[in-house]
């Protein structure tokens, strides 16, 4: 089943305007957080779109509040309003409607929603804004970057099972969402690329299902999720077909107008994601933290078909928990090939139009969108009351053959890094 997004935006409107008169005299509860945090890298580049060594406040850096209201009998609305660095811009800060959504809850183990809410994609994407309620300083970009999007506008269902000391929960989602995925490109190629940041809208219509198992001190978590995705520059190439010139020299085409045969093309992504999780009570205090997910594109060969992962061990010391851990992500092997084997691909400067194609080569391999890197991440946190935490870290950050995190220098082919981040936060909810 699918649902346009023009559709379910007329749903969610008509759904807030008529029940929102009915809000007038009912009671609220307004919350909000915030968090401020400041970055700094050890290298001149950009890491995760805004880390380099000039420090910065924008990569964790918000601002929310959050409304709630019944309406009648078991109905509720709920509205979070966010401040936060644009996710379509990399110098500005916007506004952004995070959740809005009428929920209705039949009976105490059945809530249903319907708006824009947050996708249970993670063990913490429902709380991924609200830094005072987890103890990484940030969490770890490898994992939490496996959908372009947080949110979904459509339905939702939640289902509770009480048994004992277990909680069963299992959570569905269908509906669409709207997100930017960004590229760092090191070439222009006229008319429609240009050297630096670009950004290509997505459409998304989505479906997923969630189960969680709650204990006295332990989390497990099972999703599966897929996506159907189309881009605002139409159909999407599934491949780039190798042109010869001359023997042992070629090209990979991208451009229709360039020589050779059609460029394969798919309409819609088609897009798989499994993740796996669980937070584990040790003895004395400690706590075992993992998560795993693999993206899956079915009918594409493109570097966001990945496998990513972290696994952390925290020990709580009174009001401190330091912490480590390790995450990682890379792109499926044959996607990485095929990443490797285009920014690899030069012709001789004798061949005709020899800059242009050398360009589209390292152009194409920068919108594959490949991943292949790995972190460690050492960090403590302090609670200086239940609402509120100070954080720091030291992150480091190696990257083998490609890097999409890292916006390289211009000229640089290499993808080999190693980058240093320390960052100091405080995060409070009120």
């Amino acid at each position: 089943m699918k649902i346009s997004l023009q559709q379910t935006q007329i749903l969610c409107a008509s759904a807030l305007s008529v029940l929102m008169s009915a809000t007038a005299a009912a009671e609220t509860q307004l919350s909000g957080f915030a968090t401020l945090s400041a970055a700094i890298s050890d290298q001149d580049f950009n890491y995760q779109r805004y880390l380099n060594d000039g420090g910065t406040f924008n990569r964790d850096s918000l601002l929310g509040l959050q409304l709630e209201t019944p309406i009648f009998n078991n109905w509720n609305l709920t509205l979070q309003v966010k401040g936060a660095p644009s996710t379509h811009d990399d110098n500005a800060w916007e506004p952004t409607l995070s959740w809005a959504f009428i929920s209705w809850r039949p009976t105490d183990d059945w809530l249903l929603r319907v708006g824009k809410l947050r996708l249970p994609l993670l063990l913490y994407s429902a709380n991924s804004d609200v830094g005072a309620t987890f103890d990484f300083a940030h969490l770890p970009p490898e994992m939490y970057s496996l959908l372009p999007s947080t949110d979904v506008k459509g339905f939702a269902f939640t289902k509770t099972w009480l048994n004992d000391n277990h909680e069963w929960t299992l959570e569905g989602y269908l509906g669409t969402a709207h997100s930017d995925w960004r590229y760092f490109l090191r070439e222009s190629v006229p008319p429609d690329f240009t050297a630096g940041a670009l950004y290509i809208g997505v459409d998304m219509n989505m479906i997923g299902l969630t189960a969680t198992l709650h204990t006295d001190k332990n989390t497990w978590h099972l999703g599966l999720h897929r996506a159907e995705l189309v881009s605002d520059y139409g159909p999407l190439p599934s491949d780039a077909p190798f042109v010869f010139i001359a023997p042992n020299i070629g090209y990979f085409k991208i451009f229709e107008e360039m020589p050779g045969p059609a460029v394969p093309t798919v309409d819609q992504l088609i897009i798989d994601v499994l993740t796996l999780g669980a937070e584990i009570t040790l003895p004395n205090d400690f706590r075992l933290i993992g998560e795993y997910g693999r993206r899956r594109i079915n009918n594409a060969i493109m570097g966001p078909d990945t496998s990513a992962g972290y696994l952390a061990v925290l020990k709580q010391i009174g009001r401190w928990t330091p912490y480590v851990y390790w995450a990682g992500i890379r792109t499926a092997p044959q996607a990485l090939g095929f990443y490797t084997a285009v920014n690899q691909n030069r012709v001789p400067d004798f061949i005709p139009g020899a800059a242009l194609i050398n360009a589209s080569q390292r152009t194409e391999a920068d919108l594959q969108g490949a991943f292949d890197q790995y972190s460690v991440a050492l960090g403590i946190s302090y609670q200086l009351s239940p609402t509120s935490k100070i954080k720091a870290e030291w992150q480091h950050t190696r990257t083998g053959s490609a890097a999409s995190f890292i916006d390289p220098p211009f000229t640089e082919d290499g993808s080999e890094r190693q980058v240093n981040v320390f960052s100091l936060s405080y995060s409070v909810a009120f």
